[in-house]
């Protein structure tokens, strides 16, 4: 089966990421199928039309995203009814569920240009929209290509995320699984304290001990995000007893080589991660954050049920603040500065007495693009552990965007977080521990 995507809307070609794509692209992958392409295009109805007629050409099914809103550049309906010679009514249901929205939104009544969003094409099935106002649809037709007369199917979904994904995963991915053959396990394995060549050179003997066979089928991808990396790999076949027994050697294999530099096998972040290891220990954390503006904090709280276990998080930017909240000494801010392994371990003490929690991680540096020196140059950050049993720091030198080190930053505490919690050592890369006091 080959399956097409075309994403609709102009900004989509002025720099805002295809989010849609990658998840559409993801799901499939999970099924044992993949996207033969995908389109972004303009809201221009000529340019529309041409990419669905080259889409229907060589693929069987065909996924249109965006599109569907109330407004005037929201073309996708009428466009494929005209492209293709099919039929468009209103449906009254869609109406009806227009407007009951509109209701308990306590908004003003829907307008004309609301009406639009019930515009199905004769013979597609409505695809329930709970999240916005536009509905999917989901079209099998038959046309006449010179003097073929071909079977197509046609999904379409609104463009944002929140509204596609729930509809595709309750429509498109059943239909999408009848078709998948064979067995096809995907599984991703996620390390931090390692760069991504070095990723790839250890586990490159693992990849090469794996047999190859017309039985089965392996593939693996390496990808690298903010001192992350995730190595990917799916094993497909027909005997499921052969596709577990590779599954269990490579992840046996990898677990081997890569040690406590792995902090998830199942998709999870490092900071429900450290919940989850918090909450076994039964211990409490504290943050006391600077260049990060409370950046750790929030990945924490993202975590459904980290009140269990998060006490609070002070954003001390200023040299002020460190002193008022923290009790960092004026002194030890005009001989070493801000950012300094004196100050992250004050900073770190300060916030562990304050909250009274088990744990409290600090953080300070320079985030960039300006406030670097020579001696402290942009990326420069020190991380500070406190417990009952001492306070250690961490020195770092990051790269990349001021978005950039404050993402690295705040995977670099929590992934010390979780080391410190598991009791084990820290053989981090590009990290110098400092000292303890």
């Amino acid at each position: 089966m080959k399956i097409a995507l075309i994403s609709t809307g102009s900004e989509l070609l002025t720099g805002k990421a295809n989010t849609n794509a990658a998840f559409i692209g993801d799901r499939l992958f999970s099924l044992g199928l993949e996207l033969s392409c995908v389109t972004d295009i303009a809201d221009r109805k000529e340019e529309l039309s041409r990419e669905l007629k080259k889409a229907f050409e060589i693929n069987s099914v065909v996924i249109l995203t965006g599109g569907l809103g109330p407004t005037f550049d929201d073309i996708t309906v009428e466009t494929m009814a005209e492209t293709f010679g099919l039929k468009i009514y209103q449906d009254k249901k869609v109406l009806e569920a227009i407007a009951e929205r509109f209701a308990k939104l306590n908004i003003t009544s829907p307008t004309k240009n609301n009406d639009r969003q019930a515009n199905i094409i004769k013979g597609a099935k409505v695809l329930e929209n709970r999240n916005g106002t536009a509905p999917g649809q989901m079209l099998h037709f038959e046309y006449l290509d010179g003097q073929k007369r071909l079977r197509k199917t046609l999904f379409l979904f609104p463009g944002p995320p929140k509204e596609l994904q729930p509809m595709f995963e309750e429509n498109a991915v059943p239909f999408f699984r009848s078709y998948a053959s064979g067995i096809r396990k995907n599984f991703v394995i996620s390390v931090f304290g390692l760069g991504e060549s070095a990723v790839e050179e250890m586990i490159r003997p693992v990849i090469n001990a794996v047999s190859f066979g017309e039985e089965k089928f392996v593939e693996f991808g390496i990808l690298a995000h903010k001192s992350i990396v995730d190595v990917k790999f799916s094993v497909s076949g027909t005997d499921e007893m052969l596709v577990d027994e590779t599954v269990s050697n490579i992840k046996s294999g990898f677990e081997e080589v890569l040690k406590d530099n792995i902090f998830s096998q199942d998709g999870e972040t490092l900071a429900s991660v450290c919940g989850k290891l918090l909450l076994h220990n039964k211990k409490t954390v504290a943050f006391a954050e600077s260049c990060t503006g409370g950046l750790i904090a929030k990945k924490i709280t993202d975590v459904s049920g980290s009140s269990e276990y998060f006490k609070s998080s002070c954003v001390t930017y200023s040299n002020e603040s460190k002193i008022k909240m923290l009790g960092v000494k004026e002194e030890t801010l005009n001989s070493f500065g801000a950012v300094s392994a004196e100050t992250a371990v004050e900073m770190a003490a300060g916030v562990l007495k304050f909250s009274e929690s088990d744990y409290a991680v600090s953080i300070t540096g320079i985030a960039g693009p300006t406030g670097a020196t020579k001696e402290k140059p942009v990326g420069l950050v020190y991380i500070g552990m406190a417990s009952k049993k001492g306070t250690k720091v961490f020195k770092y030198n990051f790269f990349g965007t001021r978005e950039d080190i404050r993402e690295r930053s705040s995977n670099a505490a929590l992934d010390l977080l979780r080391r410190e919690l598991s009791q084990k050592e820290e053989p981090v890369k590009n990290k110098k521990a400092v000292g303890k006091k």
